[in-house]
């Protein structure tokens, strides 16, 4: 592996008690926001405007503009911007403030990213490419899913 080459730690991470941010009141925060809300309701968005589909989850939106210190208040953030130099403001904010921060489809921004990831009850299987290719991640997921509810999962 290069010096320049990121290595990732494949984690399991206890959320309890502790928020998650989404910036970004489009599509894309959309998407993400209901992948997150699998896992916990302590998920909240910060943007100018957000959309129907995100106001319809019931989470905590603050509709308003961005600044470093509502950073403080969370463990993870997703950007979900496509606006290349708020994206870059809000990565180096994160790294001032110990706060790890995911860029939507910007793997060279992010200090985390999030592999595909299958769920049934306390079993949760993750896959991940290291950003590197996420579609074959997410077809050997889905691959894993269905044997593990032919073969294991089976009522």
């Amino acid at each position: 592996m290069s010096r320049n080459e990121k290595t990732y730690l494949p984690i399991t991470l206890d959320i309890t008690g502790r928020k998650i941010l989404v910036i970004g009141g489009g599509p894309d925060a959309a998407k993400k926001l209901k992948i997150l809300l699998r896992f916990t309701r302590d998920v909240e968005v910060l943007a100018e405007t957000v959309c129907d589909e995100i106001r319809e989850t019931g989470v905590v939106c603050h509709e308003k503009p961005y600044t470093p210190a509502i950073l403080d208040d969370y463990v993870l953030v997703y950007v979900c911007l496509n606006d290349p130099d708020m994206e870059q403001r809000i990565r180096r904010d994160g790294d001032e403030r110990r706060v790890l921060v995911n860029v939507h489809d910007k793997p060279d921004l992010c200090r985390f990213v999030s592999p595909a990831i299958y769920r049934k009850d306390n079993i949760s299987v993750s896959v991940g490419s290291d950003s590197k290719n996420v579609y074959e991640a997410i077809a050997i997921r889905d691959l894993i899913r269905e044997f593990l509810e032919k073969n294991y999962f089976r009522n």
